[in-house]
């Protein structure tokens, strides 16, 4: 019976930002920029993370790139080849590739902070292919964190109840309004 009170009284919590930012720089590395030249608006808070750490998984579907690993993602996908035919390198240069999960699929910002996830099954890359979830990146940081939460009440339980997805999904609804109606991964 004990065990049964443990898989319901699992509690999500949406955590404060700083807490998210301290646990991902609890490791952090010697600190590397992204090249000088680069010109993207960076959100601030995206540009100290990720030049202090290494590329981190913080969920299963949300892999954070360091700075270095980024550019380079975002640099081999400018490649015209990748985008729909009618997008010019102006076009492309608007997003930038932050993240991925372990299937191939990125996660993206363009020049505005907003946040959109591309399914690599999808054809070209292109606007039109990318789902956003109504995201900037601190939202994403806590929804990464939320979706690491999830997965560890898996790894712990090995099954998740109605209740804990009735749960999962409620706080998708409170980090995004649509998250919940686009979430690109099975729940």
């Amino acid at each position: 019976m004990l065990c049964a009170n443990l898989k319901t009284n699992v509690m999500l919590t949406i955590k404060p930002v700083e807490e998210i930012i301290n646990k991902l720089l609890s490791k952090s590395q010697l600190r590397r920029n992204f090249p000088k030249a680069l010109n993207f608006p960076f959100d601030q808070l995206y540009s100290d993370i990720t030049t202090q750490i290494k590329t981190t998984e913080i969920s299963s579907e949300c892999i954070l790139l360091d700075s270095v690993e980024a550019f380079i993602e975002t640099k081999e996908a400018s490649d015209t080849d990748y985008w729909a035919e009618n997008y010019t390198i102006d076009d492309i240069a608007k997003f930038w590739i932050f993240g991925r999960n372990g299937q191939g699929d990125l996660w993206l910002f363009d020049n505005e902070s907003k946040v959109y996830f591309y399914d690599h099954n999808m054809e070209q890359m292109c606007k039109n292919n990318f789902v956003e979830l109504n995201l900037n990146f601190e939202k994403w940081l806590q929804f990464a964190d939320l979706n690491n939460q999830f997965d560890d009440i898996y790894e712990t339980e090995n099954e998740i109840t109605e209740q804990q997805k009735a749960e999962y999904k409620e706080k998708l609804n409170e980090v995004s309004s649509i998250l919940l109606t686009k979430y690109p991964f099975e729940i």
